[in-house]
């Protein structure tokens, strides 16, 4: 390997780990999605037993709840893009909940394959780069 292949080599490299890190960080969006997902759809499946009129702490963030009566249960208002929300039965925000974390696994299956290639491709690399300054350090090279 010759100093310019050496020299591309070390750069193709470094945008490998460039791009693993954005990987990664891509990776844990989708794992909070991932979790925000299943809170909902957990806490919709929670109201499906409750009457009329249940209480029930309600979470407003930084790890606070509020006491709330509940009104009607057999309908909630869910969000449907665009800043759009709408009030559908809990079963159908449910089904569309699920469906969506079936793309967002397959999102995460996607990405770690992705991510996995790409480490095998920089660990190969890496590795003809530790031989190739291997050989022009050592002794008989000179």
């Amino acid at each position: 390997m010759n100093e310019q292949e050496i020299a591309v080599a070390a750069q193709e490299l470094e945008l490998l780990r460039m791009q693993l890190d954005n990987m990664n960080k891509q990776e844990e969006l989708i794992q909070i999605t991932f979790e925000e997902y299943t809170r909902a759809k957990g806490a919709l499946e929670d109201l499906k037993g409750k009457e009329k009129g249940a209480e029930i702490l309600v979470p407003i963030g930084a790890n606070c709840w509020v006491h709330a009566k509940l009104g009607d249960t057999s309908k909630a208002i869910a969000s449907i893009g665009s800043n759009v929300a709408v009030g559908q039965k809990l079963e159908a925000i449910i089904e569309r909940l699920e469906n969506q974390l079936g793309d967002i696994k397959n999102a995460q299956s996607e990405l770690a394959s992705k991510i996995g290639k790409v480490e095998r491709r920089a660990r190969d690399l890496a590795m003809v780069l530790e031989e190739a300054y291997g050989k022009a350090e050592s002794p008989d090279s000179q």
